[in-house]
């Protein structure tokens, strides 16, 4: 061969493996986008004004609770080397009953619905 043969067959490759990887990019997009479906097909269906209703129901929540309980938060003071007392540590122990709190002004949105495939499963056990 050639050098000018060769350096076509390369040029001829290159562009393969170009096409190919955009070939494999479509797939992997189409592929995402499918799996998204998938997953979104058995999800309840929300209005925008019943996402806006819950985030609502959210911000309530989070507002009516009490930050200000210092009984909420473990801290762990240190000295420095001159003497000044600093937090080392800083932990919100209350996270549960932050949940429990927007749990229940969400769920005050909803009514609970039948479920018989929920009974179905409790008799097989």
């Amino acid at each position: 061969m050639t050098k000018n043969q060769l350096q076509l067959k390369i040029d001829s490759l290159k562009l393969s493996i170009k096409q190919s990887d955009d070939l494999t990019n479509n797939y992997t997009s189409e592929l995402n986008a499918l799996e998204k479906q998938l997953a979104d097909l058995n999800k309840p269906k929300l209005t925008p004004l019943q996402f806006d209703e819950l985030m609502d129901a959210i911000e309530t929540g989070v507002g009516n609770y009490d930050f200000s309980d210092t009984d909420c938060y473990s801290i762990d003071y240190g000295i420095d080397y001159d003497g000044r007392v600093h937090c080392e540590s800083f932990d919100f122990d209350n996270a549960d009953d932050l949940a429990r709190e927007i749990y229940n002004y969400v769920e005050r949105l909803f009514a609970e619905a039948d479920a018989p495939e929920d009974d179905n499963q409790e008799n097989q056990d």
